[in-house]
This record gives structure tokens, sequence and C-alpha cells, in this order.
């Protein structure tokens, strides 16, 4: 980070990032299974624009943050292994024990003083709640828990709706000394261990090519939407180009073709789409309900392009359509909020919503880094508390 300028931006764009998917998520979990017409009957013309709150006065997330919280964790949790032993496996595969961890939450009513866990997030007694898990995602799980290797074919949207914090912490340490294209594929990679089908973890890789252009300032300037635009198309030609280490290093393109040009394609429509004039909700439904990882990021990009000057524009636009709701919301506050910052999220939006705290404390460990290693002790309450939360497998104690 050059000076405090330049630090005091990525820092706003990293909990731009994750506070603006968590209200996206937030807004669209209220109508996540509505109709269109369902929608304006409840909520009038401009759909829903404020978020309904449960009888405590809270604005919940769904499942949709909850393990985007977890996928931040687990590559935390990563990080800091590099760091205390100087040697680390890929990041992506940290998640593997968060996300087993995130299973537990939909098992459990509180955290089991006999089980070992790997994530501090065990700790915060709200997420322990059910909040329409993705069935993909809970049966890949139980599969992986098992040892087993997951046997779906799935292009849902349950993995690019939790990716986003690895193009924080990818951009901002250098992490694979900042090859791009590698890091799209450790998002991939993360998406893939539940979803198999490769529309259901292209999207991810894209979306991580997405949000780190935008944390290097490629959006910034005079004519952001055109910036943005040309971004976005530029990252959707490279994917072809990623290379994927499980598959012997054959590149995308090689790989899956169609399902490329696919997710290409879409992409392309909905650039088009939003430099018209046709409503919102009419030109995302044209897109698709965003159930799969595809349309899912089509709709985001959709939104984020048409209102890549208001964070509430956007969010708003991004869910409110037939089809699933809290996701596309997700993604596209991933985008606006990485584009815009935290700065621009409006208070009415921070106002109510759910783990907020927990939330911007994780992203601000994204921003941080690892602050402790094998060289130095760790003497500060500063560095306790991150050996505390990400250091090893851990047992229980008290926050």
């Amino acid at each position: 980070m050059k000076d405090n300028t330049q630090a005091d931006k990525y820092k706003d764009r990293a909990l731009g990032c994750m506070v603006g998917g968590a209200v996206g998520d937030a807004l669209g979990y209220a109508i996540e299974f509505d109709s269109w017409q369902e929608i304006e009957r409840k909520y009038g013309p401009s759909g829903i624009t404020r978020y309904q709150l449960d009888r405590w006065g809270v604005a919940r997330i769904s499942d949709d943050t909850q393990m985007s919280l977890f996928t931040a964790a687990g590559i935390l949790l990563g990080m800091t292994r590099g760091y205390m032993r100087g040697i680390m496996a890929r990041i992506d595969t940290y998640c593997h024990w968060t996300y087993l961890d995130w299973l537990h939450t939909q098992q459990w009513t509180a955290r089991k003083e006999d089980e070992r866990v790997d994530s501090w997030l065990m700790d915060i007694p709200q997420l322990y709640s059910c909040r329409a898990p993705g069935h993909t995602c809970l049966t890949a799980l139980m599969a992986l828990e098992k040892d087993q290797t997951p046997g779906n074919d799935s292009c849902g949207c349950g993995g690019v709706m939790r990716t986003a914090p690895l193009a924080i912490l990818d951009f901002l340490h250098s992490y694979a000394s900042g090859d791009i294209l590698f890091c799209d594929m450790c998002a991939a990679e993360a998406a893939r261990m539940t979803h198999k089908h490769p529309l259901g973890f292209i999207s991810s890789a894209l979306l991580n090519h997405i949000l780190t252009r935008i944390l290097g300032g490629y959006a910034d300037g005079e004519n952001r939407q055109d910036r943005l635009v040309s971004l976005i198309q530029k990252a959707a030609e490279e994917i072809g180009s990623i290379q994927s280490a499980p598959d012997d290093n054959k590149t995308y393109k090689e790989l899956w073709p169609k399902h490329i040009a696919t997710q290409q394609d879409i992409i392309k429509k909905a650039i088009d789409l939003a430099g018209g004039d046709t409503p919102d909700h009419t030109a995302i439904e044209s897109i698709g309900g965003g159930w799969t990882g595809h349309e899912a990021l089509a709709v985001a990009v959709y939104s984020a392009v048409k209102h890549c000057t208001s964070f509430e524009d956007a969010i708003i636009s991004s869910v409110n359509h037939s089809g699933d709701s809290d996701s596309t919301g997700a993604v596209c506050g991933n985008i606006i909020g990485c584009l815009l910052g935290r700065s621009a999220i409006p208070a009415h939006f921070t106002q109510n919503l759910e783990l907020l705290d927990i939330i911007e404390e994780i992203a601000t460990d994204l921003y941080t880094g690892c602050i402790i290693s094998d060289h130095d002790p760790v003497d500060t309450p500063e560095k306790q508390r991150w050996e505390q939360k990400y250091c090893h497998h851990r047992y229980p104690h008290k926050r």
C-alpha cells in the first residue's frame, strides 16, 4: 500500500465488498421465492426498497452471507499458517474446514464443547440459524465430512455467492505473487468444492477477476460506467486462459469451451441490456432467475453496470425480480460495494443489519492480513487475538 490515502481506499473497498454483499443478501432474502407480481403487490411498483425486519427489528442475512464469512475465515486461517509455519497449501483448500464448520451451524443449536472446530465464527450464537441453506451445499459438505467426493452436477449459485473474500485477500496481500488467473482458479475451486458443474464455478472465477480489477482501480476516473464495462468485458475474455490445477493445468477453454462461451454470452447480454432503457425487472428476467452461478453473476453485473454511481439503486435493482433475489443481491452488493466503498452505503442499509460488527471485523482482517509470524513474539493484545482466531484447529474458548 503506497500511502495512507490509497490504504484508506483499499480498506473502504474491502469493507464495502463484504458489507455490500450482506446488504444485498438481507434486502433480497425477504423476497427470495416471490415472483415479481407478488413483490409488486406487496411493496408497490418500485418493489422492495427497505429491509423487511423481523420481530426483533433485525434485517436477517441468509446462508449467502453466512458462507461468505466462513470463506473469509478459511482463507485467513490458511494465510496465518503460511506466516507461522512458512508453508501452506493452496489458499482455497482451507475453506474445506471452515465450510464444515458452517455445516455444523446448520445442524447444531450451539457450539459443542467436545467437538473440534476451525473457525472463531463458531463462537457467534446468531450463526446457528438455518436461513434457507442450499441443498447442494448441505449434501456436498455432508459427503466431504465423510471423506467422500460430492456426486452432484450442480451449476447452482451457491458457489459464486460466497467467494468474494478471496479477491480481497489475494489482491491486497499479493497472493501467488499477484497471478490473477491463478487466484481466479482458487476462487473457482472454492466453489467447485460443492458445485461440480462448470457453470457453478466458472462464475466464481469471473467474479474474482472482476473484483480484483476493481480493487486495482481499473474502473476509477471519469466515465466510470465505460471503464467498468471494459473491465468486465476483458475479464470475461480472459477466463478461458485460466489453467486448472486439478485438471493437469489444462485451460478452462480447453476443458469447458461451451460453458465458457455460455458465461461470456450471458455477461454480454447483461451489459447490452444495462445500456438500454428496459425496466430493470424485465431486463433481469430476460437474463434469468439467478438460480445458477452464471445467471446470478450476470444479473449482478447488469445492476452494477446500469447503476454504477449509486449503491442503493444497484442493490434495489438486483433483488427485485422473480428469482434468487438474495443471491443476486449479494453478488451485486459485492461488486458495487467494492466499486463505491463502504462509505457509499447509506446508513439505512447498515442500521439493523444482522451481524454488521462481525462482517466488518472479518472484512478488516482481510484488509489487514496476518499480523503474526514465527519470528516475532505474540506480545500485544492484537497479536494474541489474531493467534486465537486464526492459528490452528481450535477447541472451545471464551471470546
